[in-house]
C-alpha cells in the first residue's frame, strides 16, 4: 500500500474542490441540492477510477503471470489533481473576481464559452 499518501492528497484536492464550490454557490445565494449531488457523484466516480488502479496494482503483485511496471494509481491520481486544481482556481475566481487577472489565462471550460446558436424564445 504505497499508494495511500496520494491517495489521501488526492482526497484532500477533492474536498477543496467542494468546499469551494460549496463557497461559491452560497455567496451566489445558489445553493442547489441537485448542483452538489451531481458534483459528489463524480468525486464518488473518481474514488472508483482509483479503487480499480489500486486493486490493479495489488493483483499485479500477487498473480505472477499480470506484469505491470507502470504506477497507475499515481498516474491517475495526478490527473485528478490537476483537474481539481483547476476546478479550485475556477471556484475561487468566481468568488473574487480580483484574482481573476492571472486565471483568466486559462482557456475557458467549453460550457463557460458562449454559443453561436440563437436562444429560444420563453413561452408564456
Amino acid at each position: 500500500m504505497t499508494n495511500v499518501y496520494i491517495i489521501g492528497i488526492t482526497c484532500a484536492f477533492m474536498c477543496a474542490d467542494i468546499v469551494t464550490g460549496l463557497l461559491k454557490a452560497w455567496q451566489a445565494h445558489d445553493i442547489q441540492s441537485r448542483a452538489l449531488r451531481a458534483g459528489l457523484f463524480h468525486k464518488a466516480a473518481f474514488l472508483g477510477v482509483i479503487g480499480i488502479a489500486q486493486l490493479t496494482e495489488l493483483a499485479a503483485d500477487k498473480i505472477p503471470q499480470i506484469e505491470l511496471d507502470v504506477p497507475i494509481t499515481g498516474g491517475i491520481c495526478a490527473y485528478i489533481i490537476l483537474t481539481e486544481i483547476v476546478s479550485v482556481l475556477e471556484n475561487l475566481r468566481d468568488i473574487n473576481p480580483d484574482i481573476g487577472g492571472v486565471l483568466n489565462r486559462f482557456p475557458a471550460h467549453p460550457t463557460d464559452e458562449p454559443t453561436d446558436q440563437p436562444q429560444k424564445p420563453d413561452k408564456e
